[in-house]
């Protein structure tokens, strides 16, 4: 029996540690044409999707659906059930999508240089984590400072 089960689909809305026991085939992302983002998995894989997806993905998440800042360029969405607590971190485990923003703060179509930044900007904040015997990838959350 599997202690650590982890389901990556790069599907936002479901992607998370499935199983988690509490004690006290990728795109390759040449083909960016009208496209407006990427998802992508703690565990490195990824593809495109077009702007109906992503909204899709969004109206999907609703009121689970949270935001963060990846850079300046590009904001990151995933579901709050993807998020894990360890000590005094949290992190996501699952996959995200993510989006290029603009000034207006409106969605902007993706090149292929803005998918290598996407997945540059996420894959370099992964960290290993182990459970057991089992090691997996998760991406670092902060905690937002109490008011």
């Amino acid at each position: 029996m599997k202690d650590l089960d982890i389901r990556i689909n790069l599907d936002p809305v479901n992607d998370k540690i499935v199983n988690f026991p509490v004690r006290n085939n990728p795109v390759d992302g040449k083909n960016v044409k009208n496209q407006k983002g990427i998802v992508i998995g703690t565990d490195s894989s990824y593809r495109t999707v077009d702007e109906d997806e992503a909204y899709q993905i969004i109206a999907k998440l609703g009121d689970n659906g949270l935001a963060k800042s990846l850079s300046d360029d590009y904001v990151m969405i995933f579901s709050a059930e993807s998020i894990i607590n360890a000590e005094f971190s949290r992190y996501l485990v699952g996959s995200v999508l993510v989006l290029k923003t603009g000034t207006d703060s409106k969605f902007k179509d993706i090149t292929e240089f803005d998918v290598d930044m996407m997945r540059t900007f996420f894959e370099t904040d992964l960290v290993t984590l182990t459970y057991g015997k089992e090691k997996f990838d998760a991406y670092p959350l902060e905690y937002e400072d109490a008011a």
